[in-house]
């Protein structure tokens, strides 16, 4: 009886920061930040701006730099099972040498693919609620959420401010599972600042979401969508993508290049910097590219992209040269990777196309990388399994960095 009534005592003190009852709002939101160093994405959960996630579609779990006083998961527990079904292969496995039997598993730098050996605790994080236009006056603190405790050597190549990695991905142990509560959709929108001096936004919940200027412009009411796929081996997120289309002509490549039960498919990535093809792809498209981009003379490589051009040229009308590029999607639709997402200005004279060789064994045919996807609002529904996603948003006057973070009552 003892026991019964300690256990709801600590159930019933995990939630009493939640304030769920008495707010009336049914989205969270906080900020994400675009590191100047690693163009890396980080997000805000805790109420130290200096303490930021770098954020990952990928990662099975969320993990975090800590010391030996957090308290630590018991090996029996079925979230400890869960964050046991992903150990990395690539660390020893630590057997329980001791009476406590803890939970041990292992977090993965997704930079540098080291990993450690670790375990699962139990950490707080926190986040405001919003009605949309700006940080309301209620914020949730979570007082048990499970989180991997990692070893600072594992932070090797993240940014600077970042303690660890959050993850976004499907796994009952992401954010999104872990945050969710009666009054939240299982849904999260991701908007993702092309400038490390403008704060980018995340929702976790329905919109609207309103970043103005201009006035009550409402970027959930612009989204397109587009069917997920699921991986049955991957925590990540894919889409059908049937071809790539250049001033609307599709680049000559064989059936099912783009198949996921085939070729490994098309993901989004918010660890890879730019797009990246797998070599048999990128070489039919750089050829196609090439010729559509006719009258630019070819510029100096810039690491790590291979194809720049000079834009020093006297041309009548310079950005309508520009080829448009689609990914073509299976239910018909398109995805344009406007002029802003696909070339990269690395100086006044310059530009380089943002996409890249992934090599001809790549895992997967394509991975959008975080250049693609920045400055537009992406909303990852697993409701109804799609994915919504904008053109640009300065198209329509407005930018990820528009969201109000003032708290207002």
């Amino acid at each position: 009886m003892c026991n019964l009534i300690l256990a709801l005592f600590i159930f019933m003190l995990g939630l009493s920061s939640l304030e769920v009852s008495a707010q009336p709002f049914h989205t969270l939101v906080t900020s994400l930040h675009k590191d100047p160093n690693t163009s890396l994405h980080t997000i805000t959960l805790t109420l130290d701006p200096s303490e930021q996630y770098l954020i990952d579609l990928d990662a099975p779990f969320i993990w975090n730099r800590c010391d030996s006083s957090q308290p630590t998961v018991s090996c029996g527990e079925p979230k400890c099972l869960t964050a046991r079904s992903y150990i990395s292969p690539l660390c020893p496995e630590t057997n329980n040498t001791n009476d406590q039997c803890s939970c041990y598993d292992t977090p993965v730098n997704p930079i540098t693919g080291l990993c450690a050996s670790s375990y699962l605790s139990l950490n707080e994080l926190t986040v405001y609620w919003t009605a949309g236009r700006s940080l309301s006056t209620y914020r949730i603190q979570y007082g048990n959420l499970y989180i991997s405790c990692a070893p600072s050597s594992l932070l090797q190549s993240l940014p600077a401010q970042a303690i660890g990695v959050a993850s976004l991905s499907q796994s009952p142990l992401s954010l999104l599972y872990q945050f969710i509560i009666d009054d939240l959709t299982q849904k999260f929108s991701l908007c993702l600042s092309s400038s490390s001096d403008d704060q980018g936004v995340i929702f976790f919940g329905d919109g609207p979401y309103y970043l103005e200027p201009p006035a009550n412009f409402d970027a959930s009411s612009v989204l397109s969508y587009t069917p997920l796929i699921k991986n049955p081996s991957a925590l990540g997120y894919f889409i059908n993508v049937t071809g790539i289309s250049i001033n609307q002509k599709a680049i000559s490549v064989p059936a099912n290049t783009f198949a996921l039960d085939v070729s490994g498919g098309v993901k989004l990535s918010t660890t890879v910097p730019y797009t990246t093809l797998r070599s048999d792809i990128y070489s039919v498209f750089m050829s196609e590219f090439k010729k559509a981009l006719d009258g630019f003379p070819r510029g100096k490589k810039v690491s790590p992209l291979e194809y720049c051009f000079k834009t020093n040229v006297t041309r009548p009308t310079k950005v309508e040269s520009i080829p448009r590029i689609d990914l073509v999607l299976g239910d018909e639709g398109y995805w344009t990777i406007h002029k802003s997402n696909l070339l990269k200005q690395v100086d006044a004279d310059a530009a380089c196309l943002a996409i890249v060789d992934g090599g001809k064994t790549a895992e997967h045919a394509v991975v959008i990388g975080t250049y693609q996807l920045e400055n537009i609002m992406l909303q990852f529904d697993l409701v109804q399994s799609r994915l919504g996603f904008s053109s640009p948003l300065s198209s329509f006057g407005s930018s990820c960095g528009n969201f109000d973070f003032t708290v207002r009552p």
